[in-house]
Formats: structure tokens, C-alpha cells, sequence
């Protein structure tokens, strides 16, 4: 095949999977369940929230010493997962429900998708909102626009990472996109924090969608040193921009994993040879040392 070739064909199948990404999303956006019951919601906390999160919603539940990151902070109103459109301090509902639903992934927050039913999740929602006074009575935010992302491709590619230099992304998760633990960063509450490392979905504490890339790379990241970025310098970033940026990060991630992958079977090679060497010395010593004593036959 050759590379113009494969190039149509990477990206015929990246409008695919964004396509088919943004669908879901879309839906996925689209079913808000009926405000849940906030008595209901009370007691779903009590029974499987307060110990992490406190009586309270105040994060000092009697487990949160324990966890490596601090549990949130109800009464604040703030959340790291937020696809509210810009200007909005506020998650969406639906941004609460996810985490409820999946979990954050390399956290102490487990998924209760399994564990709840959708009605209970969305009680639980409910109660969440009553602890804090920032969500007021202005409703539910309205959503972060992803219905023109730009596709991946090397030209995408490239003016993403030209983006990413510009915003000094490069200063905390490095230009491989590993985010050096030497970084020296805190959160809003004092304790340290490591730049994400972008080349592992795993580590990610939220989805690694294209449009959860964008949310971050628009909204920021609460309570962290990770900035919004729909207005840089006073300026307006556009959203090409910041979708060059998402299939950059993507870039890294899969140059990342082919190294990962080329290690691992050169490792796997070397050590198989070293295997096949090491059997045959073995097995040579061990004649060797049956022999010894033997009678030599001379002819």
C-alpha cells in the first residue's frame, strides 16, 4: 500500500470513529433522566459516599486520609470533569451522573453503574447539587459544542503541535507527552500533583475520547494547575485550534505505543535468545560434568 494511499485510508477511518464518537456523545447528552429525588439521594450518600466524602460532602470522610488523591469537596460546587460550555463554573448534570456512573479511573472513586440503578444515580446527582450553593436555580449548563471536529491527519497533526508549543504545554507534560514527575506542581488545596501523562489512556481520570481531549483542553482542569484555554492572553482560541491540539496528543499516545510495543518485542527477542544460549551451555555443562570420571575409549 502505499503512504498517499494509507493516508486516505487513516483518515476515511478517523472520520469514521469521530463520527461515530460524536454520535454517541451526542446521545449519550441528549438522555437526562428526571431530577431524581434528593431525600433519596441523602441516603444513597450516606450508605456509599460519606466515607470517603464525609457526612458533610466536605471531602473529610473517615477513608479520605487513606486515598492518594483527596476526595471532592461537595460543598464547593466545583468538579474536574466539566463539558460545560465556557463561562460556566458549574459541571453538567450529566458530567456528575459520568463520574458516578464510570468512576475516575487511577482514583479511589470506584463505578456505581453496576452497583445503582440509572434512577438512583441521578438521586444521587440531585442531592450532590443540594450541597452546594453554586448551582443556585440557573438550570443545567448548556454543552460544550463538538459538532465540527476537525479530523485527524499530518496536517492537523503538525499545526497541533505548533499549538501545543505556543500554550507551553511542552513545560509541564514535556514534548513526548509524558508529563515529567519532576515537575514541581500543586493543586488548589496544597498537595502535589504530577502533569497527566498524555501518552497513557490509563491514567486518565476521566474518558480519553476526542471530546473529552477538547472539554479538557477548552475548559481546564478545576482545582489543578491545567488552565482553560477558550481564551488565551485575552485572546480567542479557535476551536481548530484546539481540535489540532486533541489529534496531536493523539499523535504522541500512538507514537508512544509503537515504541512501548518495539520494546517490548525486542526484549522479548533478546531474552529468548539469551534463553536459547543459556540452554545450550547448560546442557553442555551438564554433559561435560556427567563425563567426567569416565574412562576416555581410545581406539
Amino acid at each position: 500500500m502505499s503512504v498517499v494511499t494509507w493516508r486516505k485510508a487513516h483518515r476515511f477511518f478517523g472520520l469514521a470513529v469521530t463520527a461515530v464518537v460524536a454520535a454517541l456523545c451526542v446521545n449519550a447528552s441528549a438522555v437526562h433522566a428526571s431530577p431524581g429525588s434528593a431525600e433519596d439521594g441523602r441516603k444513597l450518600y450516606l450508605a456509599h459516599c460519606q466515607q470517603c466524602h464525609g457526612l458533610d460532602g466536605k471531602g473529610d470522610g473517615s477513608a479520605s486520609a487513606y486515598l492518594m488523591r483527596r476526595p471532592r469537596n461537595f460543598t464547593e460546587g466545583l468538579y474536574k470533569i466539566k463539558t460545560s460550555q465556557t463561562g460556566w463554573l458549574i459541571p453538567r448534570d450529566e458530567d456528575i451522573f459520568g463520574v458516578i456512573s464510570n468512576g475516575m479511573s487511577s482514583s479511589g472513586m470506584p463505578p456505581y453503574a453496576n452497583i445503582l440503578t440509572e434512577g438512583e444515580r441521578w438521586s444521587l446527582v440531585t442531592y450532590l447539587k443540594s450541597l452546594s450553593d453554586a448551582f443556585g436555580s440557573e438550570g443545567n449548563p448548556p454543552a460544550l459544542d463538538y459538532s465540527n471536529p476537525v479530523a485527524y491527519s499530518p496536517d492537523s497533526v503538525q499545526r497541533g503541535e505548533k499549538v501545543y508549543y505556543r500554550l507551553k504545554c511542552v513545560e509541564c507534560h514535556g514534548p513526548e507527552g509524558s508529563g515529567p514527575a519532576s515537575k514541581n506542581l500543586k493543586d488548589d488545596y496544597g498537595e502535589p500533583i504530577w502533569p497527566r501523562d498524555l501518552t497513557r489512556p490509563s491514567t486518565f481520570i476521566g474518558p480519553y475520547t476526542p471530546e473529552a481531549l477538547y472539554s479538557r483542553v477548552t475548559n481546564g482542569i478545576p482545582l489543578t494547575p491545567m488552565p482553560q484555554h477558550a481564551t488565551v492572553g485575552g485572546e480567542t482560541l479557535s476551536a481548530q485550534d484546539r481540535w489540532d491540539v486533541v489529534n496531536y496528543i493523539t499523535w504522541l499516545k500512538d507514537e508512544a505505543e509503537t515504541k512501548r510495543r518495539n520494546w517490548t518485542i525486542a526484549f522479548a527477542a533478546t531474552l529468548a535468545v539469551a534463553v536459547f544460549i543459556g540452554r545450550a551451555w547448560i546442557t553442555r555443562l551438564i554433559r561435560t560434568m556427567v563425563n567426567i570420571g569416565k574412562p576416555v575409549q581410545r581406539d
